[in-house]
């Protein structure tokens, strides 16, 4: 493996590349990750971590699996990108979507590729509306999302987010996102004698719809 200039990156660094939710302090001594195996990163400076959170969360089955590289340098070297757009298809994601079907829940009859939570989450929201509007009640836009949830950092799944630090720099939030508490029991709030967390949880998420 080439010796790598670490100072030398991380300048170019902080020159050249913007980070999420960036923040000078928070980004003093950053890790530069170099190497994945398994569940298991390791820095330019060859100390190993547990990757908990599977980088953020789409690094499923681990690092370092060959047969997904194999499999992506194959199909790249086939046909490396087709336009899902109405007027176009491809096989792979013809046969993707069939076996989702197959293997997810009885009810999913079809599936919608994106290519991350953000761009879900805003195509839920954006399905939401559609479903409203296609009911004769076009008004039905308001989204609830729990305090502390975390959505993405777009505008619309940042105003969903319910982390106040995500927002502070971006606001005015995109309107009709209300926030209601989630059902964790470390230091939560207003249960009422005779109630456990879920259940204060429960009655707070129906008071907030109504």
């Amino acid at each position: 493996m080439t010796t790598l200039d670490v100072s030398a990156l991380l300048t170019e660094d902080r020159q050249h590349l913007l980070h999420p939710l960036y923040h000078p302090a928070d980004h003093a001594a950053p890790h530069l990750w170099v190497r994945g195996s398994g569940a298991t990163l390791t820095d330019a400076a060859g100390r190993e971590f547990i990757d908990g959170l599977s980088c953020l969360w789409n690094v499923n089955i681990g690092h370092g699996r060959r047969e997904l590289a194999e499999a992506a340098a194959e199909q790249m070297a086939t046909l490396a990108f087709s336009t899902n757009y109405a007027g176009s298809a491809n096989v792979p994601a013809i046969r993707l979507a069939r076996r989702l079907t197959e293997i997810a829940y009885p009810n999913l009859c079809a599936v919608f590729f994106t290519s991350g939570g953000a761009e879900s989450n805003e195509s839920a929201f954006k399905t939401a509306r559609f479903y409203w509007k296609t009911k004769g009640r076009p008004e039905k836009v308001k989204i609830i999302a729990r305090q502390y949830a975390y959505h993405g950092v777009t505008l619309a799944t940042m105003s969903a987010t319910g982390i106040p630090g995500y927002t502070k720099m971006f606001e005015p939030r995109v309107p009709n996102f209300v926030h209601t508490v989630a059902p964790y029991a470390y230091r939560f709030e207003g249960v009422k004698p005779g109630e456990s967390v879920g259940q204060a949880a429960a009655r707070m998420l129906e008071e907030t719809i109504l």
